[in-house]
């Protein structure tokens, strides 16, 4: 305990203060009791939560900057949503009216979506509407991508039918276009041979005998026979999509059934066989068993190199 002075009037000088005990127990007491109630105060404080301990303060600040991080998460949701949105928009007006397909409405786009409480397990936060409301924009999304990934998928798919068929339907002249002429046409006329009026089903282009003969598109080959006294030696491609092309009169076949040929695949030789007055290949189209006009099917301004060139390359399909 410090000592205290006092002034001495008579000595004129500071002389140390003698205290009675009473006096050292009355100071000693108030020391005592101040240090009581403040000890109380800060322990009642801290029972009821009222100072918070560094641990208290860690979880705010984490609590805080979760929420935050949730905040510039909840941006760039924002600016993901706004792209898929332009997506859709061009998968709806673009991609599916290509592809020959309907549109898929905002209803179908959100059908998967709601149904029982699925957030029931977030429920008794203290931010638990903004956890919901997180994981609900998180749901949505995805719900969004994976029926978007399901619509190119289909797209995809009509795309590569679509391209299938383009292959497929007969194209291109059964010959070089620089090795043939036309000897009779699709339609009624007087036969050359029994000398009556009938509907002539093909094109008969006469060529050199031995000239190669071409599959027009994409198919299989269904049928090979010879008929002398019809069409001779024939072969019959189905194209699949309702066509067929028979290749008629030839002399030597190039295929066996059951063989896949593309465009430009080689199927046989021009001939004379069957009934015929000289070397040429007959050549029809059947759509749905109805026989068509083969010069509807053409590509007509395809030159002789083009030809041999397209030819060239073909590649027997897989």
């Amino acid at each position: 305990m410090r000592e205290k002075y006092i002034f001495d009037s008579d000595n004129l000088t500071y002389v140390v203060e003698k205290q009675t005990l009473s006096q050292v127990f009355k100071r000693c007491g108030k020391f005592l009791c101040a240090s009581f109630v403040l000890g109380g105060m800060v322990f009642g404080l801290s029972y009821f939560n009222l100072i918070p301990s560094i641990n208290s303060l860690r979880l705010q600040q984490e609590s805080e900057a979760c929420i935050s991080n949730i905040h510039q998460l909840d941006t760039r949701f924002e600016k993901i949503e706004g792209f898929l949105s332009e997506i859709q928009s061009r998968d709806d007006s673009c991609y599916r009216v290509l592809s020959y397909m309907e549109p898929l409405s905002a209803d179908k786009r959100m059908a998967s979506f709601g149904g029982t409480n699925k957030y029931e397990n977030l429920e008794g936060y203290f931010n638990t509407d903004l956890f919901v409301d997180y994981n609900r924009k998180v749901d949505i999304l995805s719900n969004k991508l994976n029926l978007q990934e399901q619509s190119y998928e289909m797209v995809l798919r009509n795309v590569q039918r679509a391209e299938d068929s383009l292959l497929s339907i007969p194209g291109i002249l059964p010959v070089n276009p620089q090795h043939y002429r036309v000897s009779s046409t699709f339609g009624w006329r007087i036969h050359p041979i029994s000398h009556r009026q009938i509907h002539h089903d093909g094109l008969d282009m006469a060529a050199r005998e031995g000239s190669k003969v071409y599959s027009t598109g994409k198919g299989v080959v269904v049928s090979i026979s010879n008929d002398p006294h019809g069409y001779g030696k024939q072969v019959v491609v189905d194209h699949g999509y309702g066509y067929k092309t028979r290749y008629a009169h030839l002399s030597k076949f190039l295929v066996h059934v059951g063989d896949t040929v593309s465009r430009g695949s080689e199927v046989g030789l021009v001939g004379n066989t069957g009934i015929s007055t000289g070397p040429h290949l007959h050549y029809e189209v059947m759509v749905s068993g109805m026989r068509k006009n083969p010069d509807n099917y053409f590509l007509k301004d395809m030159t002789a190199v083009e030809y041999d060139e397209m030819v060239g390359s073909v590649k027997m399909p897989d």
